[in-house]
């Protein structure tokens, strides 16, 4: 049994923020090791299963090498936080339960890390761990509260803001029931409000305009929450449009126009984007032949297109769909960061590529002029240290 201290990670649905925190849980352990402190052993939930443990190994492999054991993935606290996750369910549904739940599934994860945990090495070798050696959390827009050490806290925008920024909207624009809507609020805010530190991304869902205002007192602004240090895809390709959004109809009319236009389709999957020809892993930036990106908007792809400057387009929102949608096409379209499809000509869309490209070169100045960095997981770890150290 390792008598290490261990940092865990808790994070919302999807593969960017399980990505994001370890990237992030690695950036504070490379702070700790240059302040001369031990680094930690960072307790990941698992859960996606073999799926995540694979895209694991293809993201971390060369520092799991270098620092082996370090990436332990905890399949019951998985379990724990995937009930509370969309799975197959509607984004109404999944509201309705995690609001029905969170308080319950909370005390879950809080019993089950203050107990001795059965964790995995990225290779598959059992480690037998105690909670009680937990001493920092780090998470990005969490859905419940582990409440077991000090909590970092990461978001491009607070959910307790989307849901309520939902409610004003009106089921015209987002339709969900009002009065869960509410719960909603309720519960976000109990989670949010206990964090040590609450770093918000710039730009963020809300954080984008020049009229935004703090929430918290401990409440800092952050570059894009993401290793900015991409390595840029030069291999000689055709030109074309690199895909990686699944499962949303009405996308052939743009996909017969790139091939009209004699442009290649590219994927992270190939098997969901029918004609894909080539697979890319976009953690590693996007081809300097790719000249658009089609993805919906959540800000880790919104910031890679920002960060490689490949001008980004972005599905409608359904009014059925996460609110938090709705809001980032919103500040997609002020910004000029992109475009949202609605079936234009892909002529004209590729016609504002200048423009948005004039628009990301803005912003990475304005990003470096204020921090000197693209790289928000660099700022926070060096914050997050700071005020860890102060209380150890």
């Amino acid at each position: 049994m390792t008598s290490q201290q261990l940092l865990v990670t808790n994070f919302a649905y999807g593969i960017g923020p399980f990505l994001r925190t370890t990237e992030l849980a690695l950036a504070f352990n490379d702070v700790l090791e240059r302040e001369g402190r031990p680094r930690l052993v960072c307790l990941i939930p698992w859960v996606y299963g073999e799926k995540q443990r694979c895209i694991m190994l293809e993201e971390f492999g060369e520092h799991e090498k270098k620092y082996p054991g370090e990436l332990l993935l905890d399949e019951k606290l998985g379990g724990i936080l995937r009930s509370v996750f969309y799975g197959d369910n509607t984004y109404t549904v999944a509201l309705a339960v995690w609001v029905r739940t969170a308080q319950e599934v909370s005390k879950q994860a809080r019993e089950h890390l203050s107990g001795i945990i059965d964790a995995q090495t990225l290779s598959g070798e059992h480690v037998s761990i105690e909670g009680k050696n937990i001493v920092v959390e780090i998470n990005r827009s969490p859905r419940i509260r582990f409440g077991v050490a000090p909590s970092y806290f990461t978001t491009f925008g607070y959910i307790e803001d989307i849901l309520r920024g939902a409610l004003e909207a009106g089921r015209t624009k987002v339709n969900v029931e009002p009065a869960v809507l509410e719960r909603g609020i309720e519960v976000a805010h109990s989670i949010e409000k206990e964090q040590r530190v609450h770093a918000v991304a710039f730009p963020g869902t809300f954080s984008g305009r020049e009229s935004y205002l703090p929430k918290y007192p401990s409440e800092i602004l952050v570059p894009p929450i993401r290793d900015a240090r991409m390595i840029q895809n030069n291999e000689e390709i055709e030109p074309g449009i690199f895909v990686t959004v699944t499962g949303i109809p009405g996308l052939e009319r743009l996909y017969r126009e790139a091939r009209d236009f004699g442009l290649r389709l590219y994927a992270n999957d190939l098997d969901s984007v029918p004609g894909s020809v080539q697979r890319f892993s976009p953690n590693h930036g996007l081809n300097k032949n790719i000249v658009l990106h089609f993805a919906r908007s959540g800000w880790g792809s919104v910031w890679l297109s920002m960060l490689c400057g490949t001008p980004i387009l972005v599905p409608d929102f359904d009014p059925l769909d996460d609110p938090e949608i709705y809001f980032n096409n919103k500040m997609v379209e002020e910004l000029g960061f992109g475009t949202v499809y609605r079936g234009q000509p892909l002529a004209e869309i590729l016609a504002k590529g200048d423009v948005v490209r004039k628009k990301y070169a803005e912003m990475r100045e304005k990003i470096l002029k204020r921090w000197g960095t693209l790289d928000g997981n660099q700022v926070c770890a060096e914050i997050f240290v700071k005020d860890f150290l102060s209380i150890n």
